[in-house]
């Protein structure tokens, strides 16, 4: 089990933008919270804010508009933000409803994450316009 950092060479930079646009962008990583009582890997997004959060804990709320917060609108946003982040990394501990995850999760049975993901950020963008 891998610890998560803040190095911007361990992340995923996800681009979620459809049909040649750029962004918005996510960017995750998968692994272990420094200081997990219980070492599990989940998936960690990071937030404008320089901290990392389990993504069910956003994913189990079952409205789409609350990871509105998890994403950056262009790569200068990212890049810059990994130049800041320095230090021990930080992570945010939220609930995770269990039901509302299990109804995510049977949302996305069968449908490619991308696409879901992709299908997400079109709403994005009209929640955002501009």
């Amino acid at each position: 089990m891998r610890t998560i950092t803040n190095d911007y060479r361990d992340v995923q930079v996800l681009n979620l933008g459809s049909g040649g646009a750029h962004g918005p962008y996510l960017v995750t990583q998968t692994g272990v919270s420094p200081r997990a009582e219980l070492p599990r890997t989940n998936m960690y997004v990071l937030r404008a804010d320089g901290q990392w959060v389990d993504f069910n804990a956003y994913a189990c709320q079952g409205k789409p508009e609350a990871m509105d917060e998890l994403v950056f609108e262009a790569m200068g946003d990212v890049m810059r933000l990994f130049g800041r982040l320095t230090g021990p990394v930080r992570v945010l501990q939220l609930p995770v409803d269990k039901e509302g995850l299990e109804a995510w999760l049977k949302r996305q049975e069968g449908r490619n994450p991308l696409e879901s993901a992709r299908a997400w950020a079109m709403e994005y963008r009209k929640r955002h316009p501009g």
